[in-house]
């Protein structure tokens, strides 16, 4: 997703709704006072969907060691190139391994346990409002920034096979976060693929998540993707204006959305070689 992409999604919402939500909406759900950055409104809709939400709690340990195969499948590939590890994993997926060079390990059992059955009667648009906003006219606001993200994500998600995968959420939201956390460009194309993947054989690991409802998992799915849209909401209007304090607001806010999603200190999710790494 190029920066290009992520202007174009604010651009879907009016200057007049991201001011309003930067100020209005933003700022009263962060309080610095006693080292809280929110109110009960985020924590509130992320537990809002059960299992998932729960198991969610453990990907950051399985997104770790995800993180330390990836690396060490580089290394291999560095020593005896592309090709030859492709070869011996095609071998040790067969259980045909003769060579005792490159030692990898078998595939993973793919499980798909982020993949959901969509539900449309499910209404996340109107669960994040009830749960962020207090007036009609901020509900209206929320609801607005949700559709448009949605839409957005749902056209990205269609083209990169991430369809109906909450996988696809949680690398939408990932990439965004890092991004306005760290105030820099998103992740490549290929180092957003390569998380995806991690993400999906994470979940995989999970056997809470795969106990999860169909319509748990959309709708902690959705909520990222909502997440998604705040954040860019405010980062846009923090860049377009040059406006300092909306820019701490919205550095803010990722870091507290970081830690309550991903369970990690925002300052240790960053790109190394082009690859996202949590640490």
């Amino acid at each position: 997703m190029k920066r290009i992409q992520y202007k174009n999604l604010a651009m879907l919402i009016s200057a007049s709704v991201i001011v309003f939500l930067s100020f209005a909406i933003t700022n009263a759900q962060i309080q610095a006072a006693g080292g809280g950055y929110y109110r009960a409104g985020y924590p509130t809709v992320y537990g809002s969907f059960g299992q998932a939400s729960v198991a969610q709690g453990r990907m950051y340990d399985t997104m770790k060691s995800q993180n330390r195969k990836t690396a060490e499948r580089d290394d291999l590939i560095k020593k005896w190139g592309l090709a030859a590890v492709e070869k011996a994993e095609r071998e040790a997926a067969s259980g045909s391994s003769t060579n005792t060079k490159i030692v990898v390990p078998p595939p993973p059992v793919v499980r798909n346990h982020g993949l959901f059955r969509p539900d449309k009667t499910l209404d996340t648009g109107k669960t994040l409002a009830d749960a962020l906003a207090d007036t009609p006219e901020e509900k209206a606001l929320i609801k607005q920034i949700y559709t448009a993200t949605k839409g957005f994500y749902d056209k990205e998600a269609a083209a990169k096979g991430w369809k109906s995968n909450v996988a696809g959420g949680l690398t939408f939201f990932t990439a965004t976060a890092m991004t306005v956390y760290h105030d820099t460009e998103e992740p490549s194309a290929e180092a957003v693929n390569t998380y995806f993947k991690a993400v999906n054989g994470s979940l995989d690991e999970i056997p809470e998540f795969g106990s999860a409802t169909n319509k748990d998992k959309q709708g902690f799915n959705n909520m990222l993707i909502g997440f998604s849209g705040i954040l860019l909401a405010t980062y846009s209007e923090a860049k377009q204006t040059n406006n300092a304090e909306t820019l701490d607001t919205s550095k803010k806010l990722a870091g507290m959305l970081i830690e309550l999603v991903l369970k990690a200190n925002p300052d240790n999710i960053r790109v190394e070689n082009n690859q996202i790494v949590l640490k």
